[in-house]
């Protein structure tokens, strides 16, 4: 029976990838402006933060979904090879 309850993960990394997208979009949006006010550098130089900080949140979360994934795999083979 498939369920269509979204899990706290997928919650989680979809609202990380798109924090992550509009950050770097804003970024390069305004990296390519020819000349910047005082407040768009601020935000350029916050936006530019908030993206490095989401692409390693993105590695992470991936990173702990592979390890649980390997693990549940694992756990999968010792009892089949117990039974």
């Amino acid at each position: 029976m498939k369920t269509s309850k979204v899990s706290a993960f997928q919650l989680v990394f979809s609202t990380v990838l798109s924090l992550t997208i509009l950050s770097g979009g804003t970024s390069l949006w305004l990296a390519s402006q020819p000349k910047l006010s005082e407040y768009q550098v601020r935000v350029l130089e916050k936006s530019t933060a908030t993206w490095q900080t989401g692409v390693g949140a993105i590695f992470g979360l991936l990173g702990s979904k592979a390890t649980d994934l390997l693990e549940a795999e694992e756990e999968e083979e010792q009892e089949n090879t117990s039974s």
